[in-house]
């Protein structure tokens, strides 16, 4: 099925969303579960990856639906298999809706940040790229699926203002002004998470002053760690030759 009426800019947004979903996938953040979207600025529209049993790590551009705030699908690449639509895709259109800054929501079944969720324990920052959750990681203490607009509106409200919050017994949200930011968010979650449990049995984090990590974080200009981030695993990607 072919989207006729997309133009070249939104054709770029599906390719940057299918290259992210390919590279959260290679790190094993999502895989039979999980899924991304990217926000068309200045529009309704929610680009959104496939839902459960597709391969992540191939996705095209082809295989992304189009969604608007209200839940419609105005692009469906195909029937229900193997094209499954995102069964939470509420996740997406709530958050969108509600923080009209963020331009890409993830949607995470990494091991490490939900094995912390399991346990109950916070996400804290512990070294020097997890200092951009030294707001915080809120806890959403459900472990069913958002099917349903409550849920999607009970999951945004714990997020909040942060950049990310687990969703305990399930997995995370994860989100970002951009899609740059967004990457380098989900990326450094799990690296954080898993220093988080390696370090536990050493003692754990030996604490540094609040104001170090405001540091850190008031030192990252102009969205550098962000682009570094997505242009390392771009080229790693595209390496790999399998078409968009």
């Amino acid at each position: 099925m072919v989207d006729r009426k997309i133009t070249d800019a939104e054709w770029e947004l599906r390719r940057k969303l299918a290259l992210m979903c390919r590279v959260l996938g290679r790190q094993d953040s999502i895989g039979l579960y999980g899924h991304v979207s990217i926000r068309v600025p200045d529009t309704d529209k929610v680009l959104m990856t496939p839902g459960a049993g597709l391969e992540k790590t191939t996705v095209r551009v082809d295989q992304i639906f189009v969604f608007d705030l209200a839940g419609k699908i105005h692009y469906h690449p195909g029937g229900d298999m193997p094209i499954q639509i995102p069964a939470e895709w509420r996740i997406h259109t709530q958050i969108h809706a509600d923080r009209p800054e963020i331009g890409c929501v993830a949607h995470l079944h990494a091991r490490a940040s939900t094995l912390l969720g399991i346990a109950g324990r916070d996400i804290v920052p512990m070294y020097a790229q997890g200092s951009i959750f030294s707001g915080g990681v809120s806890t959403f203490d459900d472990p069913r699926m958002v099917l349903d607009d409550g849920s999607a509106v009970a999951l945004s409200q714990a997020l909040g203002n942060r950049i990310a919050c687990q969703m305990r017994g399930h997995g995370s949200v994860v989100v970002g002004e951009t899609a740059e930011a967004a990457l380098a968010a989900c990326t450094f979650i799990e690296q954080n998470a898993q220093y988080q449990i390696d370090a536990a049995p050493l003692g754990g984090l030996k604490a540094y002053a609040p104001e170090v990590w405001d540091k850190l974080v008031a030192g990252r200009v102009g969205g550098g760690s962000g682009r570094l981030v997505w242009d390392y695993w771009e080229r790693k990607i595209l390496a790999e030759g399998v078409p968009f």
